[in-house]
């Protein structure tokens, strides 16, 4: 999952105050936004990376699960999972680990798991923690731009666009390099908890 590597550096933030006019557009938001116990559906992801001609696209399944964290599966052009939860990250290619990082050793885990959280569920509240908040909601549609607070994330990420109604339906990304992550979220449906399938993948 690509939009992982970018929490990996500053992620963890001092907390500001937010203005009057940013945390009345929170709340507007929040009133359009669900915050379901899970939230499941498919992505299409393309990224735009400086020295390559082409875009890369991936396309796949993901779930955010209120209590057990986040399951981002790739399934073209090939197989690759990251599994968010309270104690660690964990990325697989097929049946194989290709990286693990533990809370107990990486302190970061945790903020990480609050960031990528609050990303694709829209927990905005989380995010202006860490982003300057702008944007706009219009019969029942949102967009908000987020500029991170701090310099050192701003290094890596510069700006996110985030859009959507129900549910989180679009995620746009420019990096400090200028390289440009889309990802648009489709079919999302909500549950009030995990199928026994969807559970096992987070034992």
């Amino acid at each position: 999952m690509n939009l992982l590597r970018h929490f990996l550096v500053g992620v963890v933030l001092s907390c500001t105050a937010l203005g009057a006019s940013a945390a009345t557009l929170v709340e507007q938001v929040q009133k359009v936004l669900e915050q379901p116990a899970v939230v499941s559906g498919r992505f299409e992801q393309t990224r735009e990376l400086s020295g390559f001609p082409k875009p890369v696209k991936s396309q796949g399944r993901f779930l955010v699960a209120r209590e057990k964290g986040v399951l981002w599966v790739t399934e073209k052009p090939f197989s690759n999972s990251v599994r968010l939860t309270r104690g660690e990250i964990l990325q697989k290619a097929g049946d194989n680990v290709t990286m693990r990082l533990s809370a107990d050793k990486e302190p970061a885990v945790k903020a990480i798991n609050g960031v990528m959280f609050a990303l694709l569920s829209g927990d905005v509240g989380e995010l202006e923690k860490r982003f300057n908040v702008s944007g706009k909601v219009e019969a029942g549609r949102w967009t908000l731009k987020l500029t991170p607070r701090d310099s050192a994330l701003g290094q890596v990420i510069a700006r996110i666009d985030l859009a959507g109604q129900r549910f989180v339906e679009a995620v746009d990304m420019e990096d400090g390099n200028g390289d440009r992550t889309h990802i648009r979220m489709i079919d999302s449906q909500a549950a009030d908890s995990l199928g026994k399938a969807e559970a096992a993948q987070f034992d």
